[in-house]
């Protein structure tokens, strides 16, 4: 599907995203000065050869050391992507399968009437009608922070809460969530009986040779994220202090990597699967889930 293609991926100290039309209009550097922030990262990745990786910027406002080629950024919600193509791996070796609906993936929970029939594929395009209001407010991100019972046993209490409850979106309407993923990485755990960071290393990480990665935002000498001050500056901040999603979000939003690493992975979209997944899980993961041309897939928007 994509293999005609050139991918664009970007990463900058604190936003994230570029377009794919940049590359012929603009350098790094003029793009970098126009955004405003500390650091900006690109890759171009075809479906051969090693990607082109650039880097421009300083790792954090305030400070002189510059952002290198091999640095790991936090990609944020891009963690998804990861997450689907997990869940189908896990398929192809029987433990998970495309089109579960959570009354299958999650027998024993209390399931609210509006989740019936809902799949676990909707939930990965952001379809089923789940919400991160109920989670996203000052007190429901403390509670998460603060909580201290293993992540399995978080993740399986988050996904009781969420199908206790009624959705408060439309099935059907695309609406962006966070806590669908969490209800995702919480049937892995059941799949898979390991946490879903232990069994995105053992699965994903580990097969693809991407020895960068690992979980929460980067400390120490690497890219931090900053928040933004006013139009023309921005502040660093400590990713000790709150600053990342709480783990229990891990499946929607809490990889970080290299720029190099990332396109590893995002390369296996354009080689079908290459050696680690089966083109039609590619294309499953891909295929927009409305049957459309484009709209909302696994992981992605087409």
């Amino acid at each position: 599907m994509f293999d005609r293609r050139e991918l664009l991926i970007g990463a900058t100290a604190g936003i994230a995203q570029l377009g794919q039309r940049v590359v012929p209009r603009i350098t790094l550097p003029a793009l970098l000065d126009q955004s405003r922030t500390p650091a900006l990262g690109g890759a171009v990745i075809t479906s051969k050869g090693e990607p082109g990786v650039q880097v421009e910027g300083r790792r954090r406002s305030g400070q002189r050391a510059a952002v290198q080629r091999d640095d790991v950024w936090l990609i944020g919600s891009n963690t998804q992507g990861l997450t689907a193509l997990l869940y189908g791996r896990l398929a192809e070796f029987g433990k998970t399968r495309f089109g579960a609906k959570v009354a299958e993936v999650f027998p024993e929970f209390t399931i609210d009437d509006g989740w019936r029939g809902v799949a676990m594929d909707e939930f990965m395009a952001h379809v089923s009608g789940v919400s991160d209001e109920p989670f996203a407010t000052p007190e429901g991100v403390h509670k998460w922070l603060t909580d201290t019972r293993p992540l399995s046993v978080q993740r399986q209490a988050f996904a009781k809460a969420v199908l206790a409850a009624p959705p408060r979106g439309r099935r059907g309407d695309y609406a962006f969530s966070n806590a669908g993923y969490v209800v995702v990485g919480a049937a892995i755990e059941r799949a898979s009986k390991l946490t879903w960071e232990a069994c995105m290393s053992a699965e994903l990480f580990s097969p693809l040779a991407l020895d960068s990665a690992g979980f929460g935002a980067p400390e120490g000498p690497e890219p931090w994220g900053h928040a933004r001050l006013d139009a023309t500056h921005t502040i660093q901040v400590n990713p000790r202090a709150e600053a990342d999603d709480p783990p229990v979000f891990g499946p929607a939003s809490r990889v970080h990597l290299s720029l190099s690493d990332y396109a590893r992975f995002v390369r296996l979209f354009l080689t079908g699967g290459g050696d680690y997944v089966d083109p039609k899980t590619v294309a499953h993961l891909v295929t927009p889930i409305s049957g459309e041309a484009a709209g909302p897939a696994l992981g992605w928007l087409v």
